[in-house]
């Protein structure tokens, strides 16, 4: 029987085990770096050795875990590059093509920062040999931290308060059983001379109990294995399937409030909140100890958004629901399909994905072995959606001392948001969506159809290249339709409306299928 001597907590000494690998940058002389916004994470372990988890556990193995996610912005520059390249060396590019993407490139979109705003962390655990493992002897979740961050809003005229997570864990002596990181502030009121406050619980592993004398050194010895530290953002985060072989976590930013016009201010800068930082996760994982080795699999899906002037017959995307903003809302229902020049949110959602394996050698070290990860676009895309544009920087300038616009205005973008969360949890759940590259995505060919409608080609260039039937080609020309970037831009263009508008989305497809990557 093993005893755990009174030791103080070491800290963990993590093992990066898998990593986003494009994010590597190996080219020392040319004085570039790579691409700067691309979500990224990585996955990190620590086996516990048998002899602290011998008497709780003896047939098996505890591991711990830690996800890094960078969850960032996005930038489609090295996307289209990469297409671009692809296009040209395809043995099919002719001048038009090339003409279409000088003009996709001098438009301009594909170099904005296009930010975060919803994030769905995904991690999962299995066998190294998974042939004859039942799923009673897969690996499990025991426990993971942070579980949940939430906003609490006091009723009177109060802050905003929000559970957070502190940056370190620590686990007890069992190795187990991971100390809780969840914190919560505290709120008050006043008025004239009259206040009130109140503070909320806090899970602090170093609160002390008033009049009793402690030591707080032994204290650490007898109750506590390990510590670590983490990054965690201050947004919103909810944790799932704690006991199975897999986690999902949900991280969306904070709603705005309007508890006082000093924190309206504060929160309506820049419009909707971002998420932006490093969120870290940690995992006990539990496992047979006859399992010759485990493998990890850990994915982040971020939305990204980048607004645009809605061409109606080229934006193919998931129409807007009459329920995403409440009929009881003072703001009217949008119609469902935006007329053209009506400015548009598209909202792009990639995934990112990282693998790793290995196995146990005879003294219970963990080996990693390279895994040859499938061939995937580094930004691939699982999801988009098109709402259109509320007011709310145009309506805090005509009015930017009117107390009931400002709540008009939060109110707006928190519903926004809530679209936004909606969307990422319903491309979660569905199968429906078949995962492509950026290229090939609705959003894209949206952006190039608005960037087109500048291009002097003429219909009757296309129709001899096969870009566009001739007999429709000669009934725009009557109807003085005779340029792409005319096709584009004239939503009306007479009796042949119907042929022409099915025509555009075929053009587009045509213009760019030589621009198609590798195949995963």
């Amino acid at each position: 029987m093993s005893v755990q001597s009174l030791t103080p907590p070491q800290d963990i000494t993590w093992t990066r085990m898998s990593f986003s690998r494009d994010m590597i940058d190996t080219n020392f002389a040319d004085g570039v770096f790579g691409p700067k916004w691309r979500p990224s994470l990585a996955v990190y372990f620590y086996v516990v050795p048998e002899e602290e988890t011998a008497d709780a556990y003896p047939n098996s193995r505890i591991v711990y875990l830690k996800l890094t996610c960078s969850i960032t912005g996005w930038n489609p520059s090295e996307a289209l590059r990469d297409a671009h390249l692809t296009a040209k060396q395809s043995g099919s590019f002719d001048d038009l093509q090339s003409t279409l993407w000088e003009v996709i490139t001098a438009s301009g979109w594909a170099s904005k920062y296009w930010p975060c705003l919803g994030a769905i962390m995904q991690v999962a655990v299995y066998p190294n040999d998974p042939q004859g493992v039942a799923p009673d002897d897969y690996p499990y979740i025991m426990d993971f931290e942070p579980k949940k961050r939430e906003l609490f809003e006091a009723v009177t005229e109060g802050s905003e308060v929000l559970s957070g997570t502190t940056d370190t864990t620590s686990l007890s002596k069992g190795s187990t059983s991971v100390k809780s990181t969840e914190y919560s502030g505290s709120a008050g009121f006043k008025i004239g001379a009259f206040g009130a406050s109140a503070s909320t619980k806090t899970n602090k592993s170093d609160t002390t109990v008033t009049q009793n004398q402690t030591d707080t050194s032994r204290e650490a010895r007898e109750t506590l294995s390990r510590t670590t530290s983490s990054s965690q953002m201050y947004q919103l985060f909810n944790g799932y399937h704690l006991g199975s072989n897999r986690a999902l976590f949900v991280v969306a930013p904070r709603p705005h409030t309007v508890s006082n016009p000093s924190q309206t201010e504060f929160n309506l800068i820049d419009g909707e909140r971002k998420l932006e930082g490093i969120q870290e996760v940690f995992l006990v994982i539990h496992m047979p100890r006859s399992m010759a080795g485990f493998c990890v699999q850990a994915g982040l899906d971020t939305g990204h958004e980048t607004t645009t002037v809605a061409p109606a017959y080229t934006v193919r995307m998931k129409p807007r629901d009459n329920d995403d903003f409440p009929d009881d809302h003072t703001l009217p229902p949008d119609p469902p399909d935006p007329p053209p020049e009506t400015p548009v949110k598209q909202l792009v959602i990639t995934r990112r994905v990282i693998q790793s394996c290995g196995t146990f050698d005879e003294n219970g070290n963990f080996i990693l072995r390279q895994v040859l990860e499938p061939r995937r676009p580094p930004d691939m895309v699982v999801g988009e959606v098109a709402w259109p544009v509320r007011p709310t920087r145009s309506r805090l300038r005509s009015a930017p001392n009117d107390a009931s616009v400002k709540s008009d205005v939060a109110n707006t973008l928190n519903l926004q948001q809530s679209l936004i969360n909606r969307s990422m949890l319903d491309v979660a759940s569905s199968v429906t969506y078949e995962a492509r590259s950026f290229v090939e995505s609705d959003v894209f060919k949206s952006l190039v159809a608005n960037a087109v409608r500048t291009a002097n080609i003429s219909l009757n260039t296309l129709a001899n290249k096969g870009y566009l039937n001739r007999r429709l080609s000669g009934l725009l020309t009557k109807n003085q339709v005779t340029t792409l970037g005319q096709l584009f831009s004239n939503p009306k263009v007479g009796p042949e409306a119907a042929d022409a508008v099915a025509s555009r989305s075929s053009i587009i497809d045509k213009l760019l299928r030589s621009a198609r990557p590798l195949d995963e």
